[in-house]
């Protein structure tokens, strides 16, 4: 279902190289850390585990970072961020 919330703005390479730098910045902050250490001690080394446990806290600490873009915090918004980013859409920007 979509979202009646506004789109985020366009990002251009430059902004989506800094927006995935302080993903993976706020993975290495202490506390989201320890949530993916006892995230990961709760799966058990099990897969279906790992989604159940791991990947909801990832889910979490990424949308944290960027629904200050504008990306919305449920599911579709960190699959957007994730889909314009990869495929470099716009062809150096990243946004609607």
């Amino acid at each position: 279902m979509a979202s009646a919330s506004t789109q985020p703005a366009a990002l251009s390479a430059e902004q989506a190289k800094v927006v995935l730098a302080e993903v993976i910045q706020a993975f290495s902050a202490p506390e989201n850390a320890v949530r993916m250490d006892e995230a990961r001690d709760n799966a058990c080394n099990d897969m279906g585990k790992m989604l159940q446990f791991v990947l909801p806290v990832a889910t979490q600490i990424q949308q944290e970072v960027i629904k200050a873009y504008g990306f919305s915090c449920d599911g579709e918004g960190g699959s957007d961020a994730g889909r314009r980013v990869g495929s470099g859409e716009g062809a150096g920007s990243v946004g609607p």
